[in-house]
């Protein structure tokens, strides 16, 4: 099985400090790439997609 998060290319793509908005039914929603800051701040923890 070799399925692929929607958008992963696009995502991967993205640089530093941009931003992009996704709409899903209805809401919006920021994307941008995370710094290990973004992640220790949210305090989550975080999921690695290989």
């Amino acid at each position: 099985m070799n399925e692929k998060f929607p958008y992963e290319d696009e995502l991967l793509q993205m640089k530093a400090g941009e931003e992009e908005v996704l709409f899903l039914k209805g809401r919006a929603f920021l994307v941008s790439p995370a710094t290990d800051e973004d992640i220790e701040r949210i305090g989550k923890g975080y999921y690695c997609m290989d």
